[in-house]
């Protein structure tokens, strides 16, 4: 028997009741495991830190009683008779229709990224290797003989003077004290007694990161590509935030020229000019020089694209990526290419065959597409979401796990 407040519960039941947790856990893990397998999880930010998903109805085990109240084996009829009658059959719905009841639970969000770590294979993200130091803290950790009086250590003080009156036998010396009727016993500091603060200087190494998400502007870039950059980008930055102090972000538009805007315009924002996809790649390079030096920097640049550019450009994207991307400046970049009419001369073409080349490196910059395997098929809410969360895997995930 196991008491439990006022309750005596055996043991048995205690053991069901674990057993019926182990199941409802089981029941997250798998209908998790479905969520982000159908990219179901992508629309799904949360509130508050919290992720809802539904699980099926769990039917608690329970004793069901017969209507027949004459006892097992007792009772009228023969041998290979029926015994008992089901429902008439109605006009009920067919099976399979309707979605079965569930149950809503709540997680946190910080344990679904952990489930989709596990799930998507996504490694922790490496740090530059530096020795740059960002923050001082100060911290009074140490005790001196000298220093300014407002700095001077009162306990460790007495302590000391109590000590040293000891020693010396005058701690029992009854002193006459100005307003006190009767004499007291006195500590008196003299030099030698005082202690003071003293403070040490603490350096906290760089754990900085600056999250750059850089698109095309221009007006091929539809309402539909737009929710594709939003939900992405949410997750990664999601992702990426888990290992970081402090994380800064850094929005670029561009058509025919780059400029920074607000996060609510990075999303929105259309113009119908022409497209110049090497002028973002430049402006971003201006704010390691300016804002965000690397050395104090974990960068990480994600540019999104329909995979259309000015016909002359092409080349200069990928000098531009080549030289003032490289691993010491940049951590990673991952270029995405959205609904692309054609893969031939798009820029993930162009980028594909740098890496082929050897010109980039694939550890530092991956490109992924988003679109319709088949031109003449349609393109389903399912395949696209599937498509994010394989995405992410690809942009994200460890580069000995992930085909290329």
């Amino acid at each position: 028997m196991i008491e439990k407040g006022r309750c005596i519960i055996p043991r048995r039941i205690e053991e069901d009741h674990g057993r019926f947790r182990d199941v409802v856990s089981g029941r997250i893990r798998q209908a998790l495991k479905k969520f982000i397998k159908s990219g179901k999880l992508i629309k799904n930010r949360g509130k508050n830190g919290k992720i809802s998903i539904t699980i099926p109805k769990i039917d608690i085990p329970h004793i069901v009683y017969g209507d027949s109240g004459q006892g097992v084996g007792r009772g009228p009829g023969k041998d290979g008779d029926v015994i008992g009658k089901g429902p008439s059959k109605g006009k009920g719905k067919e099976a399979g229709q309707d979605e079965g009841e569930g149950i809503v639970v709540n997680l946190d969000l910080e344990e679904v990224l952990k489930f989709m770590q596990d799930e998507l294979q996504l490694p922790n993200l490496k740090k530059k290797p530096n020795e740059i130091y960002d923050e001082v803290k100060i911290k009074y950790n140490k005790i001196s003989l000298i220093g300014p009086e407002s700095l001077r250590h009162n306990r460790r003080t007495l302590k000391q003077t109590l000590k040293r009156q000891a020693a010396e036998g005058t701690l029992n010396n009854f002193t006459v004290v100005p307003g006190l009727k009767d004499p007291v016993r006195v500590l008196k500091p003299i030099k030698e007694d005082k202690r003071y603060r003293q403070f040490n200087e603490i350096k906290l190494p760089s754990s900085n990161a600056l999250i750059v998400f850089a698109r095309d502007g221009s007006g091929s870039m539809d309402e539909f590509k737009c929710n594709v950059v939003s939900d992405m980008a949410w997750w990664i930055d999601t992702w990426i935030r888990r290992f970081y102090e402090r994380v800064e972000r850094l929005y670029v538009w561009h058509d025919s020229a780059a400029m920074e805007v607000d996060e609510e315009k990075f999303y929105k924002y259309r113009y119908g000019g022409g497209t110049t996809c090497s002028t973002a790649l430049k402006f971003i390079s201006q704010q390691f020089e300016n804002r965000f030096p690397p050395e104090k920097w974990n960068v990480y640049v994600f540019y999104f694209t329909d995979g259309e550019n000015w016909w002359d450009d092409n080349e200069i994207f990928i000098n531009t990526l080549a030289e003032e991307f490289k691993p010491h400046v940049v951590n990673f970049t991952g270029i995405t290419q959205i609904m692309s009419d054609q893969y031939d001369g798009s820029i993930k073409y162009h980028v594909d065959s740098a890496i082929r080349s050897g010109k980039l490196d694939s550890d530092c910059v991956r490109t992924v597409e988003i679109g319709p395997t088949n031109s003449r098929s349609g393109f389903s809410e399912q395949e696209r979401d599937q498509q994010i969360m394989e995405a992410i895997k690809i942009l994200l995930g460890n580069p000995n796990k992930v085909s290329k």
